[in-house]
């Protein structure tokens, strides 16, 4: 059984923050990885507090399973709002959670989306171009930004 929810208890993902980044730190040349990652972890911490900033937890047996962090640090849109951080624990990829948390997390507010994915992170290109596609039944667009190294999919959820 699975559980999807906003959290404003941001010590709760922690571990589960320190896992992604240790998977991030591949796909970027990262000299320090812990003060990286202690310098990620109070940057998501200030976010939460000051800034437009949820955090949802999908939760499987109460113990977190991955988590959806929603900012407007957009890359590509003018506005709206951005998937920031995306995680699903390792062994759990592949069984649809993923896909549950994106579009639980996209149902919530209308409007402008953007899901920026490192250009070389292609299981992660792969999964949002099937999530998003999904979605909004093909009504998406993507754009590439050489310049910061990123590929974004981007569309807008419209109330019905």
């Amino acid at each position: 059984m699975y559980l999807i929810g906003k959290t404003d208890q941001i010590e709760d993902i922690i571990p589960a923050f320190k896992k992604y980044l240790n998977y991030m730190s591949r796909y970027y040349d990262i000299r320090n990885i812990k003060a990286w990652q202690e310098k990620a972890v109070k940057n998501l911490g200030q976010d939460v507090i000051t800034e437009d900033c949820q955090v949802y937890v999908l939760k499987k047996n109460d113990d977190i399973a991955g988590f959806a962090v929603v900012n407007r640090h957009l890359r590509f849109n003018p506005s709206g709002r951005a998937i920031a951080e995306f995680y699903i624990q390792k062994g759990l990829e592949g069984k649809g959670y993923g896909r549950k948390l994106a579009e639980y997390v996209f149902s919530r507010f209308e409007g402008c989306w953007e899901v920026a994915v490192t250009a070389h992170n292609n299981p992660a290109q792969i999964f949002w171009k099937k999530v998003i596609s999904s979605y909004t039944s093909g009504d998406y667009s993507e754009k590439s930004n050489t310049s910061i190294n990123d590929h974004g999919f981007l569309f807008n959820r419209k109330t019905a």
